[in-house]
């Protein structure tokens, strides 16, 4: 089924520089390392989103530099074109249809709109080929590209793509774009699947919250998108720091990342939201730094800590799982765990604040975020929002702990709070 997706609007291009880390030269000082920008999705045509695509041409060479477009996750351009003809009024070129060519000619023109040149690379599910083109992989292995723009839809279609037998040996444009990233030539991007698929271990390939957590994770894609399944071996391998998920607290992941990061023995997970973006500079180096851009945020938590444990019916629980939240301008040090606060926020200390009840916590809409925020507003020392299910009901707890920061500030004109340092934990409510 094709879903109508809206391409109608027109990005601004607005003043103001990229914030960035310092650039870490290579030995002959001309190269820096690679980047990630891993996006929650639903960028739309807000400041936030203007802000993202500013950071994406920055980071890819702006105007000197060009990038490829990759809409692998999309229904092929040529099947919508056997299915409903080549129209631009309900064919397969209408500009207002999802597929793989309409999807990259949206973006192609988003990035040229804002400085930097950009081609569709015509890999999909229906041109598996592609990827397995020389003449593709020459060009990218020459340096034509300094980016990659990976598009949203179904990641398991990456997999099929660009991904080689049992052994999950890389094709050769696969292998021509790692070759870019590991050299530190090139800034890899992606939205919603495209940020998925870039994990090197455990990516998840669907599932919800609540089965997620009383039936555990299953391995491989699964029709039935209820089911917490996860390919082992990752995704393109590109983001090695944990588990990564988007649209994040708008469709409460909380609990599926927390089960699946606890079944698979990962210590951390990237929870990007909406029209948000972590951008990891100089991810193909130990050094590498994380910041937030965007309107929402991230949701990061570290399991190191955590432990497991059942009931005598064998439901599932976990505890000490410790929990950050961070907005623009925050950053985050993966090597020590470290959270840098935006230095225009102001610190939180609590207050008399009134309390929302969570009895929908794996399925209504920042019901985790809200409820920390919350939490941290008041003199309360914890909070616990219930699911809507009852057999059994599960909680989702939130935990005050004498290593728990909250900071104050606006994004875009709205009212937030980054924190570090929370407990949480998922356990059965009767215990």
């Amino acid at each position: 089924m094709r879903k109508a997706v809206l391409m109608c609007f027109v990005f601004l291009l607005a003043a103001g520089s990229v914030t960035a880390f310092p650039a870490e030269a290579e030995s002959d000082g001309a190269v820096r390392g690679s980047d990630l920008v891993l996006i929650g999705g639903s960028l739309g045509s807000s400041e936030g989103a203007e802000e993202i695509y500013r950071e994406m041409v920055a980071r890819a060479g702006g105007e000197d530099g060009k990038i490829a477009v990759i809409t692998a996750s999309s229904y092929p351009y040529d099947w919508d074109c056997e299915e409903y003809g080549d129209s631009t009024d309900g064919g397969c070129n209408d500009p207002d249809i999802s597929n793989s060519k309409m999807n990259a000619n949206y973006y192609i023109e988003t990035f040229n709109e804002f400085g930097i040149e950009a081609e569709w690379l015509p890999a999909d599910i229906a041109n598996i080929d592609v990827a397995d083109d020389d003449e593709w992989a020459d060009r990218i292995s020459a340096g034509e590209f300094t980016g990659f723009f990976l598009g949203g839809g179904d990641q398991s279609r990456y997999i099929t793509t660009f991904v080689r037998g049992e052994e999950w040996a890389d094709s050769p444009v696969l292998a021509a774009i790692r070759d870019r990233f590991e050299s530190g030539n090139a800034m890899i991007a992606g939205s919603s699947a495209g940020a998925a698929i870039q994990a090197s271990e455990y990516m998840i390939t669907g599932g919800d919250s609540y089965r997620g957590i009383t039936e555990g994770s299953v391995e491989g894609y699964h029709s039935d998108g209820s089911i917490l399944g996860y390919y082992k071996e990752g995704g393109l391998g590109f983001f090695s720091y944990g588990l990564v998920d988007s649209h994040f607290s708008e469709r409460a992941r909380e609990g599926r990342m927390i089960r699946l990061a606890a079944d698979a023995g990962v210590d951390k997970v990237y929870g990007v939201d909406e029209t948000t973006a972590l951008i990891v500079e100089n991810a193909n180096h130990p050094s590498a730094k994380m910041k937030v851009v965007g309107e929402n945020g991230v949701q990061i938590f570290d399991l190191s800590g955590a432990v497991q444990s059942a009931n005598e019916d064998g439901e599932w629980a976990i505890e000490g799982v410790t929990s950050h939240y961070l907005h623009q301008g925050d950053r985050y040090q993966p090597q020590g765990g470290n959270v840098i606060f935006n230095p225009e926020f102001q610190p939180v200390h609590g207050g008399e604040a009134e309390i929302s009840e969570h009895d929908d916590i794996f399925y209504e809409r920042f019901a985790y975020r809200n409820m920390v925020w919350g939490l941290l507003s008041s003199n309360e020392q914890k909070l616990a929002g219930t699911s809507w299910e009852d057999a059994p009901e599960y909680s989702l707890s939130a935990e005050k702990t004498n290593r728990t920061k909250a900071r104050a500030g606006t994004v875009y004109g709205k009212d937030v709070l980054s924190y570090s340092g929370v407990r949480a934990a998922i356990y059965p409510s009767s215990n």
